[in-house]
Parts: C-alpha cells; sequence; structure tokens
C-alpha cells in the first residue's frame, strides 16, 4: 500500500514538473532573433555598442556676401517700382491733360489769346498753325538761300529768278488759306466773349470744317519744302572740324 502511494506521488510530481518546463519554453523567446524595432533604433559604434550621435555642421555665409544680395534686392526692387509707375500704373486723367505753352507764331495773324483759344477748343487746328508758321520760316529760308546764289552768280540770275517765285507763289497760296481760317476763329472768340453757350454750338459745327481747310493749305506747302535739304552742321573736334572743310571743299 505505501509503495503505491509513494509511486502515484512520484508520478504527480514528474507530470508537473514537465508542465511546468513547457510552459517555460512557450514564454521564451528562440535565441538568435533580436528585436526588429531595436535593432534599427539603436545603431551601435563598432568596438563600443553605444550609439553613434550624428552632428550637423553650420554653414556660415560671410557677411560681403549677405550685403551684396541684400543691394541687389533693393535695386532691382527700386527699378521694378519705377518702371510700374512709369508705364503700368493708372495714370491721373489730370496729369494727361496737354498743358499750354505760350510760343510766338510770327507768320500767324492772330493774337495771343486767341491762339491759346484754339488750343483748348480746336486743337488740331492749333496743331495746324503751328505747323503753317514753321513750313513759312523754311520757305523764307529757301528763298534767302536763292537770292543769295543769284548774288554769287548774276550772269545766271533768270535761273534763280524762275525758282525764286515758285517757293514765293507757294508761299502766298499757304498764307492765303490760313487767312481764309483766321476770319471764323476770331467770330467765334468773341462769341466765347459774349455767349458762351452759343459759340460752343459753333465750335462743334465748325470744328471738322476748319481743320480740314487748314490740311488742304499745309498740303502743297508741305510736299514742296519736303525738297529742301537740311543744312549740315560741322562736327566738333579739330580734326574732325578739318577734314569736314576739306571735303566741302574738294569734293
Amino acid at each position: 500500500m505505501l509503495k503505491l502511494l509513494k509511486k502515484k506521488k512520484k508520478d504527480g510530481d514528474t507530470e508537473g514538473s514537465s508542465k511546468k518546463s513547457e510552459e517555460k519554453g512557450k514564454g521564451k523567446k528562440p535565441e538568435g532573433k533580436k528585436d526588429k524595432k531595436t535593432a534599427s533604433k539603436v545603431p551601435e559604434k563598432p568596438g563600443d555598442g553605444t550609439p553613434e550621435k550624428k552632428t550637423k555642421k553650420r554653414i556660415q555665409v560671410p557677411k560681403k556676401i549677405i550685403l551684396v544680395a541684400f543691394l541687389i534686392l533693393t535695386a532691382l526692387g527700386a527699378s521694378s517700382f519705377l518702371v510700374y509707375r512709369l508705364y503700368f500704373a493708372p495714370r491721373d486723367p489730370a496729369s494727361l491733360k496737354a498743358v499750354y505753352h505760350k510760343t510766338e507764331l510770327k507768320h500767324i495773324n492772330l493774337p495771343e489769346e486767341m491762339i491759346r483759344f484754339c488750343f483748348d477748343h480746336f486743337p488740331d487746328l492749333y496743331a495746324a498753325l503751328l505747323i503753317c508758321n514753321s513750313q513759312i520760316i523754311l520757305m523764307d529760308q529757301e528763298i534767302a538761300r536763292i537770292d543769295g546764289v543769284a548774288k554769287k552768280y548774276p550772269e545766271q540770275g533768270k535761273i534763280a529768278e524762275k525758282e525764286k517765285a515758285v517757293w514765293e507763289k507757294a508761299k502766298i497760296n499757304l498764307q492765303k488759306g490760313f487767312l481764309k481760317i483766321e476770319k471764323p476763329v476770331k467770330e467765334i472768340y468773341v462769341l466765347f466773349r459774349v455767349n458762351q453757350e452759343q459759340a460752343m454750338i459753333q465750335i462743334n459745327e465748325r470744328n471738322k470744317e476748319l481743320t480740314e481747310l487748314a490740311g488742304a493749305a499745309l498740303a502743297p506747302a508741305q510736299e514742296l519744302t519736303q525738297t529742301i535739304r537740311p543744312e549740315e552742321t560741322p562736327p566738333q573736334g579739330l580734326i574732325k572740324g578739318a577734314l569736314y572743310t576739306l571735303k566741302k571743299k574738294f569734293l
């Protein structure tokens, strides 16, 4: 009886020990397999097993380069602003309005206040008045040049007189054409001083007519003055001036 009890106890102990050993074997990780997360996170230095620390090097930029870059950016900004203001910024209507400048027109038979009146209310006609005055100046210069040639070569005076007559006739025709324009301008100006409302009606009605008359009077005169060769101005400097004089004398 005692032998049987001892045997059963021994068998029970062996079964319990085998179960414990199995449970321990399940809980243990297999050797040689390391945790992938820890292995990837902690790099080891060769030789001492401590993780390697990476140190970042600071790049130092010289102060001269910074200053030059700042000046370049400032210049670019200023030039961009200037271009915008000159070409792209919205213009003030008041700044776009033409400004009258008093000009002496020797060959126009209108007082200064009437010329200003044309500037304000007949702008195209005002431009024609300026052109007419400059055309008559050119004609007078050409007539004077022809007279000089006639005096230098009196034997061929008929040739010069014939050419001079062409220019004098063109000048007279131009002056007559603008006399037809000056008379209605004077009338409208006086009406404007008396009754502006009626004068504005006249301005609107006769603006196109007067401008066309001026253009018709200027056309033949401009065609004639285009044949005038502009006078050459001698170049500045001793050597260039001497070469120019020799060229004009022998060529």
